[in-house]
C-alpha cells in the first residue's frame, strides 16, 4: 500500500494506491496553509477508505522545486510516517512528475521559482529517467521548439511572453502521477537513489 503526499504548491494533494491501482485521491487549494491542512486531510482520507497509516509500505513525497514552506511540511509528514511505520520513503521532483504525464515523449519541464527565475529540466523520449534540474533566469529560457514544454499555467504565461510560438502543454501533476512514478521507481530504479532532500533552487532571503 502506498501513500503519496504533494504539498509543493498552492494545490496540494494526497493519494492512496495499491501498486498502480488508485484507491483514493484528494486535491485541494491549500494556498500557504499546508501546515494546518495536510494532516487533517490525510486523517480524513485514511478514515474514508478504512486504511491505517501502519498499512503503508511506501511513502511517496514531492520534494520540489516549489513552495519552500509547503515542501518542508510534506517532507516532515512523510519522514514522520516512515519513522512510525518503517515504510520505504521515495522523493520525487515536481518536474519529474510533470514530465511523467508525457512519458514516452521527449519534453522540457519548467516551473517558476519566483522573481523571474525558473527551474528547468529536459527529458528524452526513451525510457524515463529523472531529469537534471537547474535554475535559470528569464533571459536564459531557450526558445525550444524541438519538443513540448510542460509547465503550470503561470509559467506558461511567462514563457509565452518571450516566445509566443512555444509548444506549451499546461500540466500540473496529480498525486496519482507521483504515485505511478513511484511504482516506476520501485520497478526499475534503486529507491535509495531518489533522495528525500528538498529541491529549493531559490535565492536565500536577505535580512538586514
Amino acid at each position: 500500500m502506498m501513500l503519496t503526499i504533494d504539498t509543493s504548491g498552492a494545490l496540494s494533494g494526497l493519494a492512496i494506491t495499491n501498486g498502480d491501482r488508485l484507491i483514493a485521491e484528494q486535491q485541494w487549494q491549500s494556498g500557504r496553509r499546508h501546515s494546518e491542512q495536510a494532516l487533517p486531510q490525510l486523517d480524513t482520507l485514511c478514515r474514508l477508505v478504512g486504511i491505517a497509516p501502519q498499512q503503508f509500505t511506501h511513502i511517496i513525497v514531492a520534494r520540489g522545486p516549489g513552495s519552500w514552506s509547503g515542501i518542508r511540511v510534506g517532507m516532515s509528514i512523510a519522514k514522520g510516517l516512515v519513522l512510525a511505520t518503517d515504510a520505504t520513503l521515495i522523493g520525487i521532483a515536481s518536474l519529474d512528475a510533470m514530465a511523467w504525464a508525457l512519458r514516452g515523449t521527449a519534453c522540457h519541464a519548467i516551473t517558476s521559482l519566483g522573481r523571474g527565475r525558473f527551474a528547468v529540466a529536459s527529458y528524452p523520449a526513451a525510457l524515463w529517467a529523472p531529469g537534471s534540474i537547474d535554475a535559470r533566469n528569464i533571459a536564459q529560457i531557450e526558445p525550444w521548439h524541438d519538443a513540448p514544454i510542460v509547465c503550470d499555467a503561470d509559467t506558461a504565461a511567462a514563457v509565452r511572453a518571450i516566445d509566443p510560438a512555444a509548444p506549451i502543454r499546461v500540466v500540473w501533476p496529480r498525486p496519482l502521477d507521483y504515485a505511478l512514478l513511484g511504482v516506476e521507481v520501485i520497478a526499475h530504479h534503486d529507491p535509495s537513489t531518489f533522495l528525500c532532500e528538498p529541491i529549493y533552487l531559490g535565492d536565500p532571503v536577505q535580512r538586514s
